[in-house]
């Protein structure tokens, strides 16, 4: 069974409560999971790397499903303003080439992990764990300073930016 993921534009600040509506709203037999993206990253708090969650993609709210017109449709059942749509547009369905990316990036609850990655002694970044091991060829920049990866993919009809976040192996 393949899934396929469908994008929400929701607004940012509205995922959570979103979320929960339409969890609450698709019936079992539709077999679709609601949720949004947080990625995990380190970030130096007074000297110490702490690990933080922030939001991957603010605003929008994903659904994987074997039926997309289905839940397209169910939702498409819901008066505007619960949904918080403006446009027709505002809820697509991912190309197979970007439901193939965001399963190989995020588990099933929309968390993207960090990536461990070390140094070799060329000096060529080698990823160990995580995302980035199976998306590797799409990483365009590493900032070991920051500890973020920068990602280029095309996401949802454009040229998308995804910042990763990385721990380094000594």
């Amino acid at each position: 069974m393949h899934f396929m993921w469908c994008a929400v534009h929701v607004g940012d600040g509205y995922e959570a409560k979103t979320e929960s509506f339409v969890s609450g709203l698709l019936p079992a037999s539709l077999n679709a999971h609601c949720f949004h993206l947080t990625r995990s990253r380190r970030k130096k708090y007074g000297g110490q790397w702490q690990t933080i969650r922030e939001k991957l993609l603010p605003g929008y709210i994903f659904i994987t499903t074997d039926r997309p017109e289905a839940v397209y449709r169910e939702l498409k059942k819901v008066p505007e303003p619960k949904l918080l749509f403006s446009r027709e547009d505002s809820v697509s369905v991912l190309e197979e080439q970007e439901s193939d990316f965001m399963g190989k990036i995020a588990d099933e609850s929309g968390e993207i992990g960090i990536s461990r990655v070390k140094v070799s002694d060329e000096g060529d970044i080698v990823f160990l764990s995580g995302p980035l091991l199976q998306v590797g060829e799409l990483v365009r920049k590493v900032d070991l300073h920051k500890r973020i990866a920068k990602v280029e993919t095309d996401f949802m009809g454009k040229r998308q930016t995804l910042y990763l976040g990385i721990e380094i192996e000594q």
